[in-house]
């Protein structure tokens, strides 16, 4: 039974997912016989068990053996949910925040049930606490006030571990590792902008919350806030956009078990969401794992132009990049070194010479798009940077300032200064016209937080 739950919804089953089953009825009949008929065997076959072990005693002791049987079971219900046992279960249980396939491989699924399940309603008496307080807050009318003027296309673009080696501090390039086609679309001062992730090394659904949402991303609940959301629509800045008419999809070059993204896209609300390891249409034009950031942006320029010729709607268009993720290899036949580099580490040559090839594509994405669609809004952005600073790597800026860029009808525009959470804000007052003063105290962005997170609950 898990292994059939979790291939199909590529999660771990919880407690909550007993009250969905009535749903299934609504649109598909046999799936929901099947999954009723599934749970059923549950207690059917606890049943089976107490007939066997029972059937050959005399009536005093088959009913002493069902009263054991059950203390121990109800005994072993009220331990698994104590706080006692669930502090302890943290301790010595290996949690894997990104990935619920390796949490459940490290530890066993039913350790790995006891302590989602334990973890699911935690997190729901504290969302419930700051639901009843906090639900009133209206977050589309404090984040993106103001009605849309411009109906301009959006194009939000996060790749994995994009970050500029020449911000390392004691390296040296036999030539430049910057692609010069990028070079025309970087602000005044040939920079990128600098902008704040809330995340270092990993947890690229951090940062994928704030950008999608426009809400900090506080690990409240949980480190991870994807891991919390169960597919409930969210007041999130893609519903926004929804309902202000968009046409909201998503290309994403992760699994669909990545940071329970495909719980966490469906409470966001995108109208499409395209994994391309699930995509039969996708053709990688190298053997690269993870998919090279080229050929992710060349199969989105395609579906782009199709959607764009089928509706007359604005679009908001998502994509997730992972061609930066450890260990930093690529195609050496494709893409030999471009440059020698002068620095002890190897990871840091592998990336520089990396940079080089993804910028490349980058401009060739920026080109292809500004001329398809050049009244557009684009903002592209490393999620944050790899896990390799240390005494022998030092970053000459804060280890969450990232390097992006943002463009609106083909010129780019200087975002230096902001964090993730303000870009959807920044982005609705060029649609609105207006710039909103929005003063957000940390209480009032943690009640944001939660009333989101709680909105996303089923």
């Amino acid at each position: 039974m898990f292994d059939l739950f979790y291939n199909y919804l590529i999660r771990m089953p919880l407690p909550s997912d007993f009250q969905n089953i009535a749903s299934i009825f609504e649109f598909e009949i046999a799936m929901a016989l099947g999954t009723t008929l599934m749970f059923l065997l549950i207690p059917i076959s606890i049943l089976v068990l107490f007939y066997l072990a029972s059937k050959d005693l005399n009536k005093k002791t088959r009913n002493i053996s069902i009263i054991v049987r059950l203390l121990v079971i109800t005994s072993a219900f009220f331990i698994l949910t104590s706080n006692s046992f669930i502090n302890y279960h943290k301790q010595i249980f290996n949690y894997s925040t990104w990935s619920q396939e390796d949490t459940i491989r490290e530890n066993g699924k039913f350790s790995s049930f006891i302590y989602y399940a334990n973890n699911e309603s935690s997190n729901n008496k504290r969302l419930n606490q700051f639901n009843e307080s906090d639900s009133q807050i209206d977050i589309h009318k404090t984040l993106f006030p103001n009605k849309i003027k411009q109906n301009k296309n959006v194009h939000i673009i996060a790749l994995e571990s994009f970050f500029d080696p020449r911000l390392i501090q004691d390296i040296a390039f036999s030539q430049p590792i910057l692609a010069k086609e990028l070079t025309q679309y970087l602000n005044n001062q040939m920079n990128f902008s600098l902008v704040t992730s809330p995340i270092y090394g990993g947890g690229t659904a951090q940062a994928e919350f704030e950008l999608l949402t426009g809400i900090k991303a506080l690990s409240k609940v949980n480190q991870i806030e994807f891991n919390v959301m169960q597919g409930n629509t969210t007041s999130s800045f893609v519903n926004h956009l929804n309902q202000n008419n968009y046409h909201t999809f998503a290309t994403i070059a992760a699994s669909a078990s990545f940071f329970n993204s495909k719980q966490a896209y469906k409470s966001l609300d995108f109208n499409n969401i395209i994994y391309l390891e699930e995509q039969s249409g996708f053709e990688r034009k190298s053997g690269e794992d993870p998919v090279f950031d080229g050929d992710l942006l060349d199969y989105n320029l395609q579906n782009i132009r199709t959607i764009l010729s089928k509706t007359d709607k604005p679009i908001f268009n998502y994509v997730l990049g992972m061609y930066g993720h450890m260990p930093f290899s690529r195609d050496l036949e494709k893409r030999p070194d471009i440059a020698v580099v002068e620095h002890s580490n190897e990871k840091i040559k592998r990336i520089s010479n990396q940079f080089y090839y993804r910028t490349k594509a980058i401009a060739q994405y920026i080109s292809a798009l500004i001329e398809l669609d050049p009244n557009s809004i684009i903002f592209i952005t490393g999620d944050h940077l790899p896990s390799i600073l240390g005494k022998d790597i030092e970053y000459s800026l804060n280890n969450k300032t990232n390097i992006s860029l943002f463009i609106e009808n083909g010129n780019t525009i200087d975002v230096s200064g902001k964090h993730f959470y303000e870009m959807p804000w920044y982005i609705w007052d060029r649609l609105s016209g207006v710039k909103s003063d929005r003063t957000i105290s940390t209480n009032k962005m943690e009640a944001l937080y939660f009333n989101l997170l709680s909105q996303s609950q089923l």
